[in-house]
């Protein structure tokens, strides 16, 4: 497991430029809410980020890899004939996708604990654990699921956009409509933001039922085909 998050990390945090450009969508959405709310909504547009950073690494980074995977066939075999059970292998590949988002996550971590106090640190990592693992499951089965590289694509930067830019992560759900807001608090993302900005109760309930989805999707993670 080690020896495949050691293989991503170095590949995925080589080059000048490879983290700037990964960072640049989330980095320029919490600019705009900054500006366009004067400031008011700072903290959930720094809390958007996070959810945004590991929804991308989950959802689309790792389906791409895994369908990329099966194009590179050796690739594919030479992984598959490591020693060990195929959930760690699972869990190390998407550990080592994970690694570019670590440094931002880490000085978003602190910027929101600084404004909200060292006592909100507990959800908020809570928030991103059970984000994350509902982020790689989903980045599992989308990837095990779909074949061609373009489609992957598409469909997984189409889901990270429908579910963290359009839904009260950026911004706090009380502009919307009382039933739409109540709708959107159900998703994964949302539920998350709201862990890490506005407390527990129905957040809490809300994330840890998708942690659990995303940890039993990647339990029955079995290998790269279908």
């Amino acid at each position: 497991m080690m020896a495949l998050v050691e293989y991503y990390a170095r590949a995925l945090t080589k080059g000048k430029f490879a983290l700037v450009s990964f960072a640049l969508q989330p980095l320029s959405f919490i600019f705009i809410v900054y500006v366009v709310s004067g400031g008011r909504f700072l903290d959930r547009a720094l809390a958007g980020a996070i959810v945004s950073f590991i929804a991308g690494v989950g959802i689309a980074d790792l389906s791409i890899e895994l369908v990329g995977m099966k194009a590179r066939s050796k690739f594919y075999d030479i992984i598959m004939s490591l020693p060990g059970e195929n959930w760690r292998k699972a869990l190390g590949i998407s550990i080592g996708m994970s690694t570019p988002a670590f440094p931002y996550v880490l000085l978003l971590m602190f910027l929101l604990s600084w404004h909200l106090g060292l006592e909100e640190v507990p959800k908020m990592l809570f928030g991103i654990v059970s984000l994350w693992l509902w982020g790689i499951g989903m980045g599992f089965l989308m990837g095990v699921k779909t074949k061609e590289p373009l489609t992957i694509m598409r469909l997984s930067n189409l889901t990270v956009t429908v579910l963290t830019v359009f839904p009260p992560v950026y911004y706090p759900a009380r502009v919307l409509p009382e039933k739409l807001a109540a709708l959107m608090n159900l998703l994964p993302t949302v539920s998350a933001a709201r862990l890490m900005t506005e407390g527990g109760g129905e957040a809490f309930l809300i994330s840890l039922f998708w942690s659990v989805f995303g940890a039993l999707l990647l339990w029955r993670f079995k290998g790269f085909e279908v």
